[in-house]
């Protein structure tokens, strides 16, 4: 198991310096488009990101971005894809080291949280409700499943590893996803750490995530231990069924 205290610190800043425009090159437009649009996300956000705008950063015409977008929003769809595209670049890379489950499991946790730290304008479009109909972008809809299908592999390989069932494997996932997600979304509203409850931000995600897989490796009858010990709720049957082969 991981210990909070010993993990590497992944210092990320919330915000990168801003590079310079991309240079564009016949022929690569769509992708030059992308690029100039994710930095500028960092800068005003997407309220004030607009075709028109990208396309005096590339030095284009105004109507040139048209022939790649389907307006704002399909390139907005195609920004937030290329973030997902990246987020499973770097799951993959986790996946295929020679890590433990456990660590892989941790550092899968880890890299979503310093992703968003790292990309906040881009990760704000990725997960926020920013592109209305975001089943209407087959490559957004490909992007973000393959990203989520990556790390549901590693959190249900620990799962098994600690004898939870197949059929407990979807809730497992869900409560490994909830953990990175609140993680990320306390930090970029600026909601951690508490000004009187002062501690690293470092040491605080990396100790949310270890007592979370320190759950999972205690395996389902730990959890069954506990729920038997609180008062009586309606779900609580539905619960105890999706623990059972």
């Amino acid at each position: 198991m991981i210990s909070p205290w010993n993990a590497t610190t992944h210092a990320v800043s919330s915000k990168p310096p801003t590079a310079a425009p991309t240079p564009y090159h016949h022929g690569n437009l769509r992708n030059a488009l992308i690029a100039e649009g994710r930095r500028a996300l960092e800068d005003i956000g997407a309220r004030e990101l607009s075709l028109r705008y990208l396309a005096r950063a590339v030095g284009v015409s105004e109507a040139a971005p048209s022939r790649h977008f389907a307006g704002k929003e399909g390139l907005l769809a195609a920004i937030a894809a290329d973030g997902f595209r990246d987020l499973a670049r770097m799951r993959s890379g986790i996946i295929q080291s020679d890590s433990s489950a456990m660590t892989k499991a941790h550092q899968m946790m880890r890299a979503y949280v310093d992703f968003a730290r790292a990309h906040k304008g881009l990760f704000d479009l990725m997960i926020g409700p920013r592109i209305v109909a975001q089943n209407s972008y087959p490559e957004l809809t490909e992007e973000g499943a393959k990203s989520f299908r990556l790390f549901a592999t590693v959190v249900e390989n620990v799962a098994l590893e600690n004898g939870w069932p197949k059929r407990s494997l979807t809730l497992v996932t869900h409560a490994a996803w909830s953990v990175e997600h609140g993680l990320a979304t306390l930090i970029l509203s600026d909601r951690v750490p508490r000004s009187d409850y002062p501690i690293r931000l470092d040491q605080m995600i990396d100790f949310s995530i270890s007592v979370f897989l320190s759950a999972i490796a205690a395996g389902p009858a730990q959890l069954e231990a506990v729920m038997n010990a609180l008062p009586p709720v309606k779900q609580r049957s539905q619960l105890t069924e999706s623990r059972t082969d």
